[in-house]
């Protein structure tokens, strides 16, 4: 009765170890394209999109100069910034990247085009809207479908933009808008991503940062799943300090409930009935006998060299040497 109830025991407390509620931080913002805005015009999908594939990702709070970007290892994503770099956060970016790191912009009317600048990169985002005669619905809702690389366009039918700008002074592009779009009255086939090499690393320009937002996640999630293997691994920081009016409105904790699946369930079940099988026929014993005996051989090994040692003192003190034996004796006792 006593090992039964030693057995049930065990197996209820392993069981309620698996199934324990989990509790893990959480944050939320109101902030337009900030990762902890989980509303339409956020990019918390985005972000737990890049944390699923083994992406470590990282907030950046503070000035670049504060945080030191320069000496940081891995991608720099800037999403439609609507605050003004300073002067040392673009000597902070051009080191960064020069030193072999990605920058990744995704803007369109925006402070993206401050730093384009700041590198003497040919390349700049048009501040005027590109429009096109493939549209969803709604002109606003354009429709891309020319995806040049192999990596970005995988599995991937269509974007879905939402007003975008489009890259110019660009001679060539990734992604490209139709033929027949224009950009300020002028008509032709634009870049919408491009990549341009940068020191020893690259800048990568994606022209509607509404592609990342939560309203279009599900329809452009292939495309944006290619997209972060695109842009390389590694630790990933996001700017969130060049969002206007930065705020999170809430700070806390959520706690998610785990229900043990029966599948699972059954496989302890199995696994602690062949344990208990193997522990009440002795093999367990007999398997752990060679560790049992080389544990015992140590320990015995150090009392023989402890009853020599005493043997030793007593001849060269002149001590009773049965005396000395039997003290520790009663000490190992």
């Amino acid at each position: 009765m006593r090992k039964f109830v030693v057995y049930t025991t065990g197996i209820v407390l392993m069981m309620a170890l698996v199934a324990m509620p989990l509790t893990v931080p959480l944050f939320k913002s109101s902030t337009p394209y900030s990762m902890f805005n989980t509303a339409w015009d956020g990019t918390a999908r985005f972000a737990i999109l890049l944390h699923s594939k083994g992406v470590d990702v990282v907030p950046l709070f503070q000035s670049f100069d504060m945080e030191n970007l320069k000496d940081k290892n891995g991608v720099l994503i800037v999403i439609a910034p609507d605050v003004s770099y300073t002067s040392a956060e673009l000597a902070q970016i051009k080191d960064f990247v020069k030193r072999g790191n990605t920058l990744f912009i995704a803007d369109d009317f925006g402070n993206g085009d401050q730093i384009l600048k700041e590198l003497n990169l040919s390349v700049r985002i048009s501040k005027s809207p590109l429009r096109d005669f493939f549209y969803n619905k709604d002109d606003r809702i354009i429709v891309t479908v020319r995806i040049n690389d192999p990596v970005l366009g995988r599995n991937v039918s269509r974007i879905i933009m939402n007003e975008p700008s489009a890259i110019t002074a660009s001679g060539k592009g990734e992604v490209y808008s139709s033929k027949v779009a224009m950009v300020n009255f002028h008509q032709g086939q634009f870049p919408i991503l491009t990549e341009i090499p940068y020191g020893d690393g690259k800048v990568i320009v994606l022209s509607d940062p509404d592609i990342l937002t939560n309203q279009f996640f599900t329809e452009n999630k292939p495309f944006i799943s290619n997209l972060i293997d695109y842009i390389g691994r590694g630790t990933v920081y996001i700017d969130e300090a060049h969002h206007m009016d930065f705020n999170l409105y809430s700070a806390g904790t959520v706690t998610i409930t785990r229900i043990l699946p029966v599948d699972k369930a059954r496989k302890m079940l199995i696994i602690m009935g062949i344990v208990i099988l193997l522990i009440e026929i002795g093999v367990l014993d007999y398997l752990l006998k060679p560790i049992s005996s080389l544990i015992d051989r140590f320990f015995r090994g150090e009392k023989e060299d402890l009853i020599t040692l005493a043997i030793q003192l007593s001849k060269r003190n002149g001590w009773n040497e049965k005396e000395v034996l039997a003290m520790i004796e009663r000490m190992g006792d």
